[in-house]
């Protein structure tokens, strides 16, 4: 889940006009002791949401990101998925993933840790389909469509393993895994689950039918109880450069409703600081507030997008019934992988930032009858006396997700005793203080992300 915000990109720019820059690790002379070891496991890098570029695979047409005036100013509509009436699926068309986004508008997204990884890991980009050289250390990528759910992308992981494994000759072998945000998701929900879909009610079993694929699983900046991301982008559009993307063009995307907070963390709260009883994964929340698809403007601006007339109404209702779909699934996802493991249970390394304030619930505030969620403390039009909207609203993270999120636990007081849901145990966790796109160029984490990989002695 790599989201980016108009602060983000204005600070890139000025970071390129910094005074001196960080010190950082020598990794090369660190690491160069560890290109003799020939145990070493092919790697596999999973990027988060927005993290791979996706194209018309007839055209060659690149519709997300493009070019750089096109991240700044597009409307994004090439980004919206059509959807079956059928089945209430998306449609993904021709649209590929054909490579990792390394960088825009002057701000690095994946493309140092994948440098970094070359030059002091001593990794080499490979391909799934041909015969490793003796002795190469291989890493990777796994290109997926974000706008999509996140268990077909975890199929398309096992594939790429099962591809390695039949390139190297070993059909058991394992490979490490290193995941950015949403990407920690859908690994993990691969390991837990393998290729099984995610069952519409009932318990869940997780097998850990993946795990045995991937020795070391390393997950960066992953919203393990969701993040409030994906709802601002459904209430307000998703802030890319000078614009957003449209809410209706956001509601097709049904990767998102699995990145939002998991059920049971309060999510909205009123002017006195009291918990609303609003299901986020309940259509009917939307639906009466009138946010996202059901906001009289969106509706009119899809209507008008889709063919006016009836046409227009007839594909509004479509996508509202798709939203209620996607959402129950989004939250039958977070569920997921918030029960208790069970024996077998792959344990993470987790990475992440805690020295941003981040947004852990918003504040709703009725005007004029309806009610508005406002998601800086600024915005609230009669705050009440006496009440810490900063502590209330934001909590330790790194922009995104927070540290309790990461941590998979509700509450930051880490001594307190885990509940049912707050089932993810880790194998270790470092901290930094970094924000959301920028944790895999830090060199702090690469410096423990090499360690992680190579040290022979881990695990």
């Amino acid at each position: 889940m790599s989201y980016w915000t108009r602060r983000g990109f204005l600070a890139a720019g000025l970071a390129l006009a910094g005074c001196t820059a960080p010190q950082r690790p020598p990794l090369g002379p660190i690491y160069r002791a560890t290109r003799g070891n020939v145990d070493q496991p092919p790697l596999v890098v999973i990027p988060g949401a927005f993290g791979s570029s996706l194209r018309d695979r007839r055209s060659g047409r690149e519709i997300w990101p493009g070019t750089n005036p096109h991240l700044l100013v597009s409307n994004y509509r090439d980004l919206e998925l059509e959807i079956d009436p059928a089945t209430l699926e998306p449609i993904a068309g021709d649209v590929e993933a054909y490579q990792v986004f390394r960088e825009g508008l002057g701000r690095d997204f994946y493309g140092k840790v994948l440098d970094m990884l070359e030059d002091a890991g001593g990794y080499t980009r490979a391909r799934p389909g041909g015969a490793p050289r003796a002795g190469q250390r291989n890493y990777y990528v796994y290109l997926y469509d974000w706008r999509l759910d996140n268990v077909a992308a975890a199929r398309g992981l096992h594939e790429l393993i099962e591809a390695i494994r039949s390139d190297y000759g070993d059909p058991r072998m394992q490979v490490d895994v290193l995941a950015h945000s949403n990407g920690g998701l859908l690994a993990r929900y691969y390991a837990r689950y393998g290729t099984a879909d995610l069952p519409s009610d009932g318990e869940f079993e997780p097998t850990q039918a993946g795990a045995p694929a991937i020795r070391r699983l390393l997950i960066v900046g992953t919203p393990n109880l969701g993040t409030m991301q994906p709802v601002l982008a459904n209430l307000r559009g998703e802030e890319i450069g000078l614009r957003r993307i449209p809410q209706e063009v956001v509601a097709t995307c049904t990767g998102a409703p699995q990145m939002m907070p998991h059920p049971a963390i309060p999510w909205i709260v009123d002017r006195e600081g009291r918990d609303l009883p609003l299901p986020l994964f309940d259509i009917a929340t939307w639906r009466e507030n009138g946010w996202s698809i059901f906001d009289p403007r969106v509706a009119e601006r899809a209507i008008g997008q889709h063919g006016g007339g009836r046409a227009g109404r007839e594909y509004l209702e479509l996508l509202r019934a798709y939203m209620a779909k996607h959402l129950l699934r989004g939250r039958r996802f977070m569920e997921s992988l918030a029960v208790p493991g069970g024996p077998g249970e792959l344990h993470p390394y987790v990475f992440g930032g805690d020295c941003e304030l981040t947004l852990a619930r918003v504040v709703g505030e009725r005007v004029n009858g309806r009610l508005l969620a406002r998601e800086r403390v600024e915005d609230i039009s009669s705050p009440r006396g006496g009440v810490d909207y900063q502590s209330l609203m934001f909590e330790p993270g790194d922009t995104v997700v927070t540290r309790s999120s990461l941590l998979g636990r509700r509450t930051l007081n880490v001594a307190a005793p885990r509940t049912e849901f707050e089932s993810i145990e880790v194998a270790n966790s470092v901290f930094l203080c970094e924000e959301h796109q920028a944790l895999t160029g830090n060199a702090t984490f690469q410096n423990n992300l090499l360690n992680t990989l190579l040290s022979v002695d881990v695990g």
